[in-house]
């Protein structure tokens, strides 16, 4: 339990509920100070019970705008359970466009999180004692930021072995997009820092997405988003949409397992993408180039697909470092083993 994180509400309040959850805080201009961070109810009083969650990464907007939508725009009579709404886990970050919070840390970094620490270790431990263990779901909403571009898609990190990972490829085509993206635990982080993976840990169904980027949100990205989350808690069954009308399912993944699907920056420069994001391409076909803007005479860098595939994430903003990804390519499957 939290010491230090109090919703302005009661949970089980039935109807539409709206309001905060109260972090304590000490600024330079208020020694008893409180951040408020928006979150709306909406219950039925009933089972099942979902988390949604846009704005993990304070830069990733296409699943802002949809949770933001899901909330004002429900229609109650259609509710077959409770589903709580964050709008915006990562504020500060929203209002900085950046996604990092303006401490630096990465919120989808922090789990389970600090009672007595900075504002948004509190939230994440907030998350992990209460409202994730409160939950049966867990749906997070996240797009390319501005590093990034992804094809819109279902996502999920399916491990190799264990019993998690039939559910995971159910869960991931229920976004109802083109492909659905296959990754890999990311390497060198501990999976259950992450919100995704500390909710998988404690037993939640998880419903993930990366449904555009590039810090620009279109109107076909946002209206992906807003249908993907649509079909996403018509699937958990928190809502009907009173038509009998044939599910939608993704039937194509990309699978982004493999070591040679990341592709990263050799030199740094301003980086050009030369293929858009859900491009086939063939191992050895150019993909992109380096230039070199402070030299010249300098020619520029082309970059090769390492593998033959489709172009699941291409660079958002151009300036790179040396390591930056730029490009991730994986083969379509029909299924994943």
């Amino acid at each position: 339990m939290s010491g230090t994180v109090t919703p302005s509400f009661s949970l089980s309040a039935t109807g539409h509920t709206a309001g905060y959850l109260k972090v304590g805080d000490s600024t330079n201009s208020s020694g008893w100070a409180t951040f408020h961070l928006p979150i709306i109810n909406l219950n039925s009083g009933s089972a099942p019970k979902v988390l949604v969650i846009g704005g993990n990464h304070g830069d990733e907007y296409e699943g802002q705008f949809a949770a933001a939508d899901l909330a004002a725009k429900l229609d109650l009579a259609k509710l077959r359970g409770q589903i709580i709404v964050i709008p915006c886990l990562s504020l500060p970050a929203s209002y900085a466009s950046t996604r990092l919070w303006p401490t630096g840390e990465n919120f989808n970094r922090l789990f389970p999180g600090d009672e007595n620490g900075s504002i948004a270790q509190k939230l994440a431990h907030y998350l992990a004692t209460e409202l994730i263990p409160y939950c049966d779901a867990v749906v997070d909403l996240h797009s390319g930021g501005r590093g990034h571009y992804f094809f819109p898609s279902g996502t999920a990190s399916v491990p190799t072995t264990g019993d998690g990972a039939a559910s995971l490829l159910d869960n991931v085509t229920a976004w109802q997009t083109e492909y659905a993206i296959i990754f890999p635990s990311q390497p060198r982080t501990n999976v259950t820092a992450l919100l995704p993976g500390f909710a998988a840990a404690a037993g939640k169904s998880i419903f993930t997405a990366e449904l555009g980027g590039a810090a620009v949100a279109t109107a076909r990205s946002v209206g992906i988003a807003k249908r993907g989350l649509a079909g996403v808690l018509s699937r958990i069954g928190v809502t009907s949409s009173g038509e009998d009308k044939p599910e939608l399912r993704t039937k194509k993944f990309v699978d982004m397992r493999a070591p040679e699907a990341y592709h990263n920056a050799p030199e740094a420069g301003l980086y050009e993408n030369l293929k858009p994001a859900g491009s086939a391409v063939r191992a050895g076909e150019l993909i992109g180039r380096i230039h070199f803007t402070d030299s010249p005479n300098r020619p520029a860098v082309d970059i090769q697909a390492n593998c033959a595939g489709v172009i699941g994430v291409i660079r958002g903003y151009p300036r790179v470092k040396v390591g930056d990804c730029i490009a991730v390519i994986g083969p379509v499957r029909e299924t994943i083993d």
